[in-house]
């Protein structure tokens, strides 16, 4: 489903080079319910954004569903994103002008589809996400939590392969929080949408299938080892789902 292979991403300034990322491998199967963890500027949200495509990776190659995404155009990886790929942000990113049924069809207008198709999967989306008696209302009027609601339900309207969340807990309360993460597998379960989030929180991340650890721009080794048996971050180059025999496996923290 997405595989990364070898992906180094560093930034410049001036004469100064950052590496923030440095050779991930990595593969995640259609299905999965993925979290990336680790401590604050260790990678997390700029491997999330060379993976979607949101940022372009310096050397290496990222492959979404059996095409690399350095093969694409600009203006055809924006399709690509537009059409199979939704993505929730810390920030509710909605238009205080509309209302919640506009917000969740709005990306669907802008790529082409008719207005009365879009309409009727953004109330489709604002049903499953419990929010169909507030379509009407403007975010203003909505709590945060149901902000972040409309937002998820922006994202899977259009029926995406894979849901990218960047902290989509990150500006919420604990009972808010829970409520989102609550969603989010019940999507996965329930659809088999393909879920991939960052977290700086430990709860949170426990909810998904497996987890990821980061740190210094790699990817490091499960910390579910044996206690007698410790981690070494050198060792640690392949991210894959115990489901897949190939490669080596890293920081892949399953959970039933």
């Amino acid at each position: 489903m997405i595989e990364s292979r070898g992906v180094t991403r560093v930034y410049t300034s001036g004469p100064v080079e950052v590496a923030a990322l440095k050779d991930i491998d990595l593969f995640i199967s259609s299905g999965e319910m993925v979290a990336i963890m680790g401590p604050s500027g260790c990678g997390k949200t700029t491997l999330l954004n060379c993976l979607s495509g949101l940022d372009e990776v310096t050397s290496g190659e990222v492959v979404v569903e059996g095409t690399s995404l350095a093969k694409m155009s600009d203006a055809d990886r924006t399709r690509y994103r537009a059409r199979r790929m939704g993505f929730i942000f810390q920030a509710f990113n909605l238009l205080p002008v509309f209302s919640a049924v506009e917000n969740a069809e709005l990306p669907m207008l802008l790529v082409g589809e008719r207005a009365k198709e879009a309409r009727r999967r953004s109330m489709q989306a604002l049903e499953i996400v419990g929010l169909s008696p507030r379509a009407a209302h403007r975010p203003a009027e909505l709590s945060g939590g149901e902000q972040q609601r409309v937002a998820i339900a922006r994202a899977i309207a259009h029926g995406p392969a894979v849901l990218w969340a960047d902290e989509p807990t990150g500006n919420l309360d604990t009972e808010n929080a829970s409520m989102i993460i609550d969603l989010l597998v019940r999507l996965n379960r329930e659809t088999g949408l393909t879920v991939v989030m960052v977290t700086h929180d430990p709860v949170i991340g426990s909810r998904a299938n497996r987890v990821i650890t980061m740190k210094d721009g790699r990817i490091v080794v499960p910390d579910d080892l044996p206690e007698d048996e410790p981690a070494e971050e050198e060792s640690a180059e392949v991210a894959k789902p115990k489901s897949k025999p190939k490669g080596k496996k890293v920081s892949s923290r399953k959970r039933s």
